[in-house]
């Protein structure tokens, strides 16, 4: 499906969100014989139907499953982890102090807690 806005990140296929300069879904469409037209849509449906077929080959198929899963197990542990982020700092405690949101007292007992 071309793009509708300038900014659209990924395709318009609901079931899974994929980048479009990734090139998967085109290139998963293409694997098992269909293309679009040049700017063109892929036939109605044929992206879920797709994924129908993939959902039943791999529940009929152990072999093929247990490879599937190896490789997004692997894909996976190469995502970034999550990370804690820092959503105070010193200058927005001083602010919540002067709104009133923290007692200076409260502040000042947790800052000695951490010794």
């Amino acid at each position: 499906m071309p793009s509708t806005t300038e900014m659209q990140k990924s395709t318009a296929m609901d079931y899974l969100s994929a980048p479009r300069d990734s090139g998967i879904v085109k290139g998963l469409m293409s694997l098992i014989g269909y293309t679009a037209p040049k700017g063109g849509r892929l036939p109605a449906g044929v992206k879920l139907d797709t994924l129908k077929a993939m959902s039943d080959v791999l529940a009929s198929d152990e072999e093929i499953s247990s490879k599937v899963a190896t490789r997004v197990h692997e894909l996976q542990s190469e995502r970034r982890k999550a990370t804690l982020k820092v959503k105070a700092t010193p200058e927005s405690i001083i602010e919540a102090v002067k709104l009133g949101h923290i007692s200076l007292s409260e502040l000042k007992a947790k800052i000695n807690a951490l010794s």
